[in-house]
């Protein structure tokens, strides 16, 4: 065999055909869409709504003993916005006594840049006070718990006009 032989045909560089360029270049283009795409995943991340789930989870039973606690004493908690700052008044049916501070979480259903923690300071009998705002409206999960832990209320509400209300509220 001679080269004479062979079929004769362009003698142009490899980089010089097209389909050459477009097999190469659509395989490349997913690539770099790709990286795109998991850049943007990364800088973009959600942040979780809890960080501690697990922890979260497993004190579940403990928290369920510490609302039972707080229904069969009857506790109840009014909050509402009072000026700059956050008023509450705590009852109890059983004639409980009042702590010196509660915990308050408001929790938003998905943007954690919207939840808050406030430490209710006591007052006189069963009215609280405490520095902050209540969100103007919307749903919150709110959880209220003594330092000691004895009893927890633990509700999903709606906030209306700055003002909520937690447990059993007897009416006057």
């Amino acid at each position: 065999m001679n080269h004479a032989s062979l079929p004769h045909g362009d003698d142009l560089p490899w980089y010089r055909y097209p389909l050459l360029w477009l097999a190469i270049l659509l395989p490349a283009s997913s690539v770099v869409a790709g990286l795109v795409t998991l850049y943007i995943a990364v800088t973009n991340a959600d942040s979780p709504v809890v960080d501690e789930w697990y922890k979260e989870g497993r004190g579940i039973n403990r928290s369920m003993e510490q609302e039972q606690i707080a229904a069969r004493l009857g506790v109840g908690l009014a909050l509402s916005q009072v000026g700059a700052g956050i008023q509450a008044r705590l009852t109890s049916e059983a004639g409980a006594p009042p702590p010196e501070t509660l915990t308050l979480a408001l929790r938003h259903p998905t943007l954690k840049e919207k939840d808050m923690a406030l430490t209710l300071h006591h007052q006189e009998g069963g009215l609280y006070r405490a520095d902050g705002q209540l969100p103007d409206n919307g749903r919150r999960t709110a959880t209220v718990s003594t330092p000691e832990g004895h009893w927890r209320l633990y509700e999903t509400v709606i906030i209306h006009d700055r003002s909520l209300q937690l447990g059993h509220i007897s009416t006057p």
